[in-house]
């Protein structure tokens, strides 16, 4: 019994939703999202409307979700790049081959290689990073250095956090409609990676859904939700809360098009005094490349 994808344990997507094949093939059932998750959300969403949890919309205007003021560390530029640059950044990606990904996705990485569960790095691979990487940077703290909307304490905490950032990781991913692409939901882990994470949107609009959790409470009828709007030419940055407390996601239903994503990181602070870390800056910067 094939399977055309390269999901395994519990990833999964259209070609592999199927128990029988996903028994023949060995693999785990999908991690279930929250029941008020379970179909696309209608907006508008406000307290109470949801049964087992509340559902908040992010607005892009106000840099911030309304009815669930706490929620902070996410800023959506809108527009980031204008539709003449998309197109030449989707040539300049075009130009490299994608890799079949997890989750019904294609992937190209640019990056060190990272062993989470030993904590490991190892760069004898990596040969810097894209062109275009330099210029999303240059673009991201030239439009930072300018008034921001939203809160100014939110915006001053960005601005801080962009302090430490240089790229050292680039991932691009390509979601389809037909293949139920998703993105399960996860915090980037802080070993390798530090406060700062970039997502740039490419082709078409998707949400970028923020989970959190009440630890006092039953996991099953506790979930607090934000709905972060991805318009296509955005880039959103997390960091701080958004970044560290709560899990996100690219859910299937919010895949209408092909998608193609440009995701940012940069090192841990650890790594970043480490032999390997000081190493992989130097390629990042298009210093050095390993022999």
């Amino acid at each position: 019994m094939d399977k055309s994808c390269a999901c395994t344990g519990v990833r999964w997507c259209a070609n592999c939703r199927d128990p029988l094949v996903r028994e023949f093939h060995r693999m785990d059932d999908p991690v279930q999202i929250p029941e008020l998750l379970s179909t696309r959300p209608t907006r508008p969403t406000h307290a109470g409307s949801n049964p087992q949890g509340q559902i908040h919309d992010f607005d892009l205007d106000l840099q911030s979700a309304p009815s669930h003021p706490t929620f902070q560390g996410v800023h959506v530029f809108r527009d980031f790049l204008s539709a003449g640059e998309a197109e030449q950044l989707m040539a300049e990606i075009q130009e490299a081959p994608f890799l079949p990904a997890q989750s019904g996705k294609l992937k190209q990485h640019y990056g060190p290689k990272v062993n989470f569960n030993k904590q490991k790095v190892n760069v004898a691979a990596f040969r810097g990073l894209p062109k275009y990487v330099s210029r999303i940077e240059s673009r991201l703290r030239e439009l930072t250095s300018q008034d921001l909307a939203g809160d100014p304490m939110n915006n001053a905490a960005l601005r801080t956090a962009l302090e430490t950032f240089k790229p050292t990781d680039a991932f691009v991913l390509r979601y389809f409609e037909q293949d139920a692409s998703n993105l399960d939901f996860h915090r980037d882990d802080t070993f390798a990676y530090g406060e700062v994470i970039l997502d740039l949107s490419l082709e078409s609009d998707s949400v970028l859904t923020f989970l959190e959790c009440n630890e006092a409470a039953p996991k099953t009828s506790h979930w607090t939700c934000v709905r972060v709007p991805l318009p296509a030419r955005s880039l959103a940055v997390l960091y701080g809360s958004g970044r560290f407390t709560w899990d996100h996601a690219i859910l299937a239903y919010d895949i209408a098009e092909t998608r193609t994503s440009v995701t940012l990181r940069t090192l841990s602070e650890g790594l970043r005094e480490s032999d390997a870390g000081k190493q992989i800056l130097d390629i990042a910067r298009g210093d050095r490349v390993p022999d």
